[in-house]
């Protein structure tokens, strides 16, 4: 779930905190907003400051913060910051973060787009043209992301809205395993089950992916369990106990 810097920033000026936010964001960049007794004298990234830079910041979702109380900014004077203003447009950026809260659970989450289904977007944009062409069904937000060219709020609110609009699905949101560690687990699975099962070994594999909505490529160790539940109806309980222990022993390894 993303929290907004709203939620970091709101305390400090309520309680009439001097010091600095540190703020580093994942997709590269920090930035400090600098307190006095609650109200902002500041606000600063690598490249910009005053206005410019709190309207840079206030578009980062993927954050991390650090408060340190009474430190005080050294350097040349600082360009005025409204705090009222500021407040107002980072609380407006946390009620669409909540919005997208519904339905993108984290960076990692993966959706897929359908360009087929693109006339039923009222409000159908360039940029949403882009990020559904981006969602493959293989790349998670994190590098969907940079490689959209939009800011991280732009990206998540075009996401929201395909979503909303039954145009993209999501898919998962567990990083796929390594290469060779899913197919090791794949070519052993198809073998134990073809013991069990014989040629329609290969039709149960297949079933249990389109059950979990992605091919193999997509494959996670979290979606191991219930990959191999979707495998137990045509095996019988002995078959189903062996299995479930290799797979048990596989996720411990």
């Amino acid at each position: 779930m993303y929290r907004s810097l709203y939620e970091e920033v709101k305390p400090l000026i309520f309680n009439g905190e001097s010091g600095i936010l540190h703020i580093s964001y994942e997709y590269g960049g920090a930035a400090k907003i600098v307190l006095n007794e609650g109200l902002i004298e500041g606000v600063l990234t690598e490249k910009n400051e005053g206005k410019g830079a709190m309207e840079a910041i206030a578009k980062w979702i993927s954050i991390s913060t650090r408060f340190s109380q009474n430190e005080k900014e050294i350097g040349s004077s600082l360009a005025t910051i409204d705090t009222s203003s500021f407040l107002s447009i980072l609380e407006k950026v946390h009620k669409i973060i909540q919005k997208i809260n519904t339905v993108i659970p984290s960076n990692n989450a993966i959706f897929k787009g359908d360009t087929n289904k693109v006339d039923k977007h009222k409000r159908f944009s360039s940029v949403d043209f882009k990020i559904m062409l981006l969602l493959d069904g293989k790349r998670p937000l994190k590098k969907v992301v940079p490689e959209s060219g939009y800011s991280e709020l732009d990206v998540l609110i075009s996401v929201y809205r395909l979503v909303s609009s039954d145009i993209a699905k999501f898919l998962s949101d567990s990083i796929p395993m390594p290469e060779k560690e899913r197919a090791d687990f794949v070519n052993t699975l198809s073998e134990k089950l073809m013991e069990f099962v014989g040629p329609a070994a290969s039709i149960l594999i297949s079933d249990a992916f389109k059950a979990l909505g992605h091919g193999p490529e997509m494959l996670s160790r979290e979606e191991i369990p219930r990959l191999i539940e979707s495998v137990y109806d045509p095996l019988e309980k002995k078959e189903q106990e062996a299995l479930a222990r290799w797979s048990l022993a596989f996720l411990q390894e």
